[in-house]
């Protein structure tokens, strides 16, 4: 252990900026994404609300 321990270098990293990426099911169809907002629908408390906020972003998933 004492050997490998020579290997490992600390480092720090300034954090600038973050950035959030929305991703709630966007990578799929409208289909399985209404299927997906569905099941949640009818799940608990923290399901639905998940599922409200996919339906608040559907038009930006889905723009025609």
């Amino acid at each position: 252990m004492q050997r490998l321990s020579k290997a490992i270098v600390a480092f720090e990293i300034k954090v600038d900026s973050l950035e959030n990426v929305f991703k709630l099911s966007q990578n799929r169809d409208e289909k399985s994404f209404d299927n997906i907002v569905n099941n949640l629908q009818s799940g608990d408390a923290e399901q639905k609300a998940v599922a409200k906020e996919m339906q608040k972003r559907k038009d930006e998933i889905f723009k025609k």
